[in-house]
């Protein structure tokens, strides 16, 4: 037949962003878009959907694995992410994809069958997402019976959208004369192809099979006359000739194998109890009996859906007791090959509820452990609950995979009742270790903690990864109470039993955790070895490759990174700390991507950015779900407590501390971060009587939890509202004990950040070590004081190079009346300059300070000693 019309027009797709071939059942979508590829030779990488296909990672593993049989280095890193189940986000698994396909010289066509069988948004909205951004040698055809939730409108309006409806694929009068008589010959004659045209209205799919079952008649006209009725009608008649014209063995084969999704010789060859199944799919092939190849080597097939459909009616019609068993032979190859979702679904099929039930839990754990909730809930919604309480195994994950999506509700009703007639410990750990889940999700920190301890009493040793993660919970919980040792014990506890895992995320959370708590009391050195040495562990490790290491490993760097810089290894410090954000980054784990946010505005707060850290806390703050995270937000708003104070933003700064502070509803963790931000704004507004009173509190029990980096930070501060009183020697003790339980891990920035008075206590310290002798000037080391002193020269140098280096002489003249407050004609007749001069002068200066006015210049040249 002559179709050049539409090669023509899918040729014009090929320079859009979109070819939509839509149009209903039996048009011959499949059949125009195979015959142009084939007569245009066009690469093509083709993906035939199934309902199966609604989970997104499935659906892009398919869709990459599709196109690599064309183009087989194509996706490999995306591929790898994709089989981390919610480690990373699908935008940026498609931004890999399409920078390899930017990679590749030659056209490509990816083209996606069936699409009306999708109707997951997330899949819409990242085809949406590749369509935008494709590369224009990658083009992409979408086969559908409906129209899919894409942006078709606005592609229309842009003329970015070829599309191909059913009137343009319906045979007219002329294309089924030429099916008829020129293609098969049949010698119709042109009343009858008339006639033809009338009833079938040029549906492809109807004059395919009158085409086959037509062939033999004698009277053509009087079979042709006895067709009637719509399409449907028409294709169960025209189905019942098909099936006629077949012998006994292909027709049996036909309808039993109508129940596969999916077909493979050997599969057909257990269904039937045969061993030449693999030749009568060949045999169908070759015929065009609606049949498709899955793969280049004819290994899999399928049967076009809308024959399946019909063959499905007539299986229940003639063999509806063979049915179950069928499925269940199915189910058992399935499952004796390695495909065990395929051998749940028939087992369902076949009313084996229980064997599928039997089935689900051999793998539930696994399902677990990727995180493949999405699937975990699919197989809950085909059971009662009673069946999914049956199976304890199941409930627990089911109940967990609830929690997770936000049914909190249902997935309690679930935990209550698997609890209430559960005795095995070890199904009861797991039930204790879900609850737990539960009330962090609720922000009931108390019960949680009650569960998490249940969970560890109840888990045995051999349970590793629940073990592990009852005791990161457990960990987690002691924080956020700030009991620090019995938190690291926890963590401890977890990394003990994780290295009997060959799980290197559990690996990764329980030392990062540790690494964390070691921080907060003071032992950075030794978080850095933890890190460092875990870094190494993965990049030695063969086994983890590509994206996965740098998943892995983003957080590491993130904590080696501000570690470097609080050292005030600035430059290496913050190389790491901007590697790690952009590892993270390809996380979608909100604690995980979150801490690696935090830390990196944190090293910009320490090396005095204060702009880009409060830039990123903005960001990091619309992402975050304080109810999973609850430490990472308390940490968010002490970092912007901070940098808005030490911005002048103090209307910010307080709208910020007015949140409630409850002792029934926050934690002492909560509590500490608080309280320090309250004292640092009380100084900050010269209420220095009012943060000395909470400073010295807070000092006596961060001492006792061993806190030592937030003990630090309070000593400093008691310094400065010291010095607002005028008590030096209060406040030169205060810095001396700062200094003593800094020393060890060599901190620095810690005191730079603290300004000017700090550095002058410091010196007089310094001085007050080279005459003088008493019990804390001894414990403090010569060495450090030095490291100290140079450091906050050093950046006095580097302060005076930013802000005044892009100021002239005269500038620098200038601003120093300012400063002096002389009015510019004052400043006009000092330096003998015309007036027009010096307000050009101060215009030049306001510019490269960024300030508003003289005043604001004056203060920055005070405050940055520019003179």
């Amino acid at each position: 037949m002559n179709r050049i019309r539409l090669f023509d027009k899918l040729n014009e797709g090929l320079y859009r962003k979109l070819i939509l071939v839509s149009a209903p059942a039996g048009y011959g979508k499949t059949t125009i878009v195979t015959q142009w590829i084939k007569k245009y030779k066009i690469s093509t990488a083709w993906f035939s959907i199934d309902t199966r296909d609604n989970v997104p990672n499935d659906f892009f593993t398919f869709l990459i694995s599709s196109i690599q049989t064309v183009q087989e280095n194509v996706g490999k890193q995306s591929l790898e992410l994709l089989n981390m189940p919610e480690t990373v986000g699908l935008d940026y698994i498609i931004e890999l994809l399409i920078n390899d396909l930017l990679e590749i010289e030659k056209d490509l066509l990816l083209v996606l069958d069936d699409f009306h069988l999708i109707h997951n948004e997330q899949i819409f909205k990242t085809i949406s997402f590749l369509l935008e951004f494709k590369p224009k040698h990658f083009h992409v055809a979408i086969l559908t019976r409906s129209d899919p939730s894409l942006p078709i409108a606005r592609f229309r309006s842009q003329n970015e959208i070829l599309e191909i409806r059913s009137s343009d694929l319906s045979f007219s009068e002329n294309d089924v004369m030429e099916l008829f008589n020129k293609k098969l010959n049949l010698e119709i004659s042109s009343n009858d192809i008339k006639l033809l045209d009338k009833k079938i209205e040029g549906w492809i799919a109807g004059l395919q099979l009158v085409g086959l079952t037509i062939q033999g008649k004698k009277n053509k006209s009087e079979y042709i006359a006895k067709i009637a009725g719509d399409n449907r009608y028409i294709m169960d008649y025209l189905m019942e000739e098909v099936l006629n014209i077949h012998n006994d063995e292909m027709r049996t084969f036909l309808l039993f194998t109508s129940i596969l999704e999916k077909l493979s010789g050997s599969l057909c060859d257990s269904l039937l109890g045969i061993s030449n199944s693999q030749s009568m799919l060949e045999s169908l092939e070759r015929n065009n009996m609606f049949i498709i190849p899955l793969d280049n080597e004819r290994k899999w097939y399928r049967y076009h859906h809308l024959f399946a459909d019909l063959l499905k009616k007539r299986l229940i019609i003639r063999y509806k007791e063979e049915i179950l068993e069928l499925h269940k032979k199915a189910s058992i190859w399935f499952e004796n090959n390695g495909m065990p979702l395929y051998a749940i679904e028939h087992s369902l099929a076949a009313k084996d509820k229980k064997g599928a039930m039997h089935k689900i839990s051999r793998i539930i754990d696994h399902l677990w452990e990727t995180s493949q909730y999405a699937s975990v809930l699919k197989f809950g919604s085909l059971f009662s609950e009673e069946e999914i309480l049956s199976c304890k195994s199941f409930g627990i994950i089911y109940a967990w995979s609830l929690i997770v999506y936000g049914d909190l509700k249902t997935g309690q009703k679930y935990l209550h009742k698997l609890e209430n007639n559960t005795k095995e410990k070890k199904l009861l750990g797991r039930i204790y270790e879900t609850f737990n889940l539960l009330k962090v999700f609720s922000g009931d920190v108390e019960s949680a903690f009650k569960y998490s301890l249940l969970a560890i009493k109840n888990i045995s040793n051999e349970d590793v990864i629940w073990k592990s993660w009852a005791y990161i919970s457990n960990g987690e919980l002691h924080l956020l109470r700030f009991e620090l040792d019995q938190c690291m014990q926890s963590f401890q506890k977890a990394r003990e039993i994780a290295s009997k895992a060959n799980n290197p995320n559990l690996k990764l959370v329980a030392e990062s955790k540790t690494a964390y708590v070691l921080r907060l009391t003071g032992r950075y050195n030794e978080a850095y070895k933890i890190c460092k040495n875990l870094l190494d562990f993965f990049n030695a490790d063969t086994s983890i490759e590509g994206f996965r290491l740098d998943v892995l490993s983003s957080i590491l760097y993130s904590i080696i990174g501000f570690i470097q810089i609080e050292q005030n290894h600035i430059e290496e410090g913050l190389k790491n700390a901007l590697k790690g954000f952009e590892l993270s980054r390809k996380a979608t784990s909100i604690s995980f991507k979150g801490y690696s946010t935090l830390l990196l505005a944190e090293s910009y707060y320490k090396v005095g950015n204060l702009n880009q850290a409060l830039t990123i806390i903005k960001g990091l703050e619309e992402i975050l779900d304080e109810k999973v995270a609850q430490w990472l937000a308390v940490l968010v708003y002490s970092l912007k407590s901070k940098v808005l104070i030490l911005q002048d933003e103090m209307k910010k700064a307080d709208i910020l501390h007015k949140q409630e502070i409850q002792q029934d509803k926050n934690y002492a963790f909560e509590k500490y971060f608080y309280h320090v931000s309250i004292a640092r704004f009380l100084i900050a507004k010269f209420k220095s009587e009012e943060a000395l009173v909470l400073l010295n509190k807070l000092s006596a029990g961060l001492k006792n939890d061993h806190a030592i980096e937030l003990l630090i930070e309070v000593e400093l501060l008691k310094a400065k509202a010291f010095l607002l009183i005028n008590f030096k020697e209060e406040a030169l003790n205060s810095v001396l004990r700062a200094i003593y339980f800094a020393q060890t891990e060599n901190l620095i920035r810690v005191f730079i950040n603290e300004g000017e008075e700090i550095e002058k206590l410091v010196k007089d310290i310094s001085k007050d070590k080279l005459t003088k002798s008493s019990d804390s000037l001894d414990l403090i080391s010569k060495a450090y004081l030095n490291k100290l002193k140079t450091a906050f020269e050093f950046e006095e140098r580097q302060i005076k190079m930013h802000f005044a280096g892009d100021l002239s002489d005269r500038e620098i003249e200038v601003l120093k009346l300012i400063s002096n407050k002389l009015s510019n004609k004052e400043i006009s007749e000092t330096l003998y300059i015309s007036l027009s001069t010096v307000k050009t002068h101060i215009s030049h200066i306001l510019s490269k300070l960024g300030a508003k006015n003289r005043q604001e210049a004056a203060e920055i040249a005070v405050k940055k000693r520019l003179f």
